[in-house]
């Protein structure tokens, strides 16, 4: 069938350049951290979005590391709303959850460029008061205290899969230092469990087989954010894959954890390159 209506291949056209703007699927936890203007101090940040075409939905938490950097606490959950159009993205926190702080917060307005690496997707942009203050259960809407400008710089990150597992992150370490060296054992019984590290989206060791000898790294952070995968190559004989790591500064142990990893996801680690000894 031959069709000659110009209408028809009008809105073909349309159709196909409005599902290119939108290909990109924003679905997923994003994490990362914002800082405001002029701070020292910076708070972890995370958003579990769903898209529905240019649609954004989600929930968001600002999460509060100790000063021992032993716990996380959750300072405020909140709904999001907004649009994903021309890799940019837009949304107003519209619906609070929780708040920690009985003094009340003012609500932001976030916008974000959307950004691909070869290891990760990224939204960076900034979030600012969009005039509604929140207290005690109650929206002030044009509020005086949510009047004047506060910039928080955001950085969001969504890993790709490796070899197609999910990559869960567990925290975020600061590293003071472009160098990081990094220890690795099974410090349970050992079951014979194989794994390969990955930074970046490149391979630093492959097919290790952990044992009770201390695996020691040393290697160079490339950007201000890195991230470092534990991708399991075998479930040994007592699944899952489970390695004991410490990370160090130089010869000051930072922070020790275990990381387990099976066939469906890995789990990693988010390392943040501060450049205060560069």
């Amino acid at each position: 069938m031959k069709i000659n209506n110009p209408t028809y291949y009008i809105l073909i056209l349309v159709f196909l350049f409005q599902n290119s703007i939108i290909a990109q699927d924003l679905t997923g936890l994003w994490t990362g951290y914002f800082s405001l203007e002029g701070a020292d101090r910076s708070w972890e940040f995370e958003v579990e979005m769903i898209q529905d075409r240019t649609h954004i939905k989600g929930i968001g938490k600002q999460i509060e590391i100790s000063s021992s950097e032993e716990t996380r606490n959750i300072n405020a959950t909140f709904k999001v709303a907004g649009q994903f159009y021309n890799q940019k993205l837009t949304y107003e926190m519209n619906e609070v959850i929780f708040l920690k702080s009985p003094n009340g917060q003012c609500l932001s307005r976030c916008n974000y460029r959307f950004k691909e690496t070869y290891s990760k997707y990224q939204l960076i942009g900034n979030c600012n008061r969009n005039g509604v203050f929140y207290k005690d259960k109650q929206y002030y809407i044009g509020h005086p205290a949510c009047k004047t400008p506060a910039n928080k710089k955001v950085v969001l990150s969504k890993i790709k899969k490796i070899k197609g597992r999910e990559v869960k992150l567990l925290e975020s370490i600061p590293i003071e230092s472009k160098r990081v060296k990094i220890k690795i054992w099974d410090d349970n019984k050992v079951d014979g469990d194989i794994i390969s590290i990955n930074l970046n989206g490149v391979w630093l060791v492959k097919n290790h087989r952990i044992s009770k000898r201390i695996k020691t790294m040393i290697f160079e952070l490339p950007e201000k954010e890195n991230i470092l995968v534990f991708h399991a190559e075998n479930m040994g004989s007592l699944p899952p894959n489970t390695a004991a790591i410490s990370i160090w500064n130089g010869n000051e142990r930072i922070k020790g954890l275990i990381l387990n990893s099976d066939t469906q996801t890995s789990e990693g680690i988010r390392l943040e390159r501060k450049d205060k000894t560069e």
